[in-house]
């Protein structure tokens, strides 16, 4: 693909879009926006599950669980700005509300867990499915020739496999 000059009104640049200046296909982004915003929701119920955790376990590990659920948490928080971001990025909106998270969302609130084993087993089995989630929508990414956000998804990934590999030792 060739490479667009920034279009000028006025002396001044235009917005960037999908068609002038990233140079990519509006209807394919428009579904890759629809499952970013899924990705988005299911990364907030897992960050409000893991302050549950984090706030409520119990029992001889709470001291390392409680630090390792808010480390997790917080680099939950991280992936949901720059997710966020990159939605704004492409031309979307990302979702905001709880209300829409709830809607969409594969994650389901943990009520009352505080038992650290049942957290651990809830925490690994969230971080599976986002995983895999991220595994499917950087190919999708990828077909839609969208490779900066086939990478992010892809760095993502990275970063959540070796979270569930410690928390898989930890378990043990």
């Amino acid at each position: 693909m060739a490479t667009k000059e920034l279009t000028k009104t006025n002396g001044l640049a235009t917005k960037a879009t999908l068609r002038n200046h990233l140079n990519l296909d509006t209807k394919k982004m428009t579904t890759l926006s629809k499952e970013l915003n899924g990705l988005l929701s299911d990364y907030h119920m897992f960050y409000q599950n893991l302050r549950g955790f984090h706030w409520n376990v119990k029992g001889g590990d709470f001291f390392d669980l409680h630090e390792k659920f808010e480390e997790l948490y917080d680099n939950v928080n991280e992936h949901i700005d720059v997710l966020a971001e990159r939605i704004v990025t492409i031309g979307f909106n990302p979702l905001h509300t709880f209300e829409d998270f709830l809607k969409i969302s594969i994650h389901k609130s943990h009520r009352d867990v505080s038992i650290g084993d049942e957290c651990l087993k809830h925490v690994l089995n969230d971080l599976g499915i986002l995983i895999s989630t991220h595994r499917d929508l950087a190919g999708n990414a990828a077909t839609a020739e969208d490779i900066v956000t086939a990478d992010m998804l892809t760095k993502f990934a990275t970063e959540l496999e070796k979270k569930l590999w410690m928390f898989t030792q930890f378990s043990k």
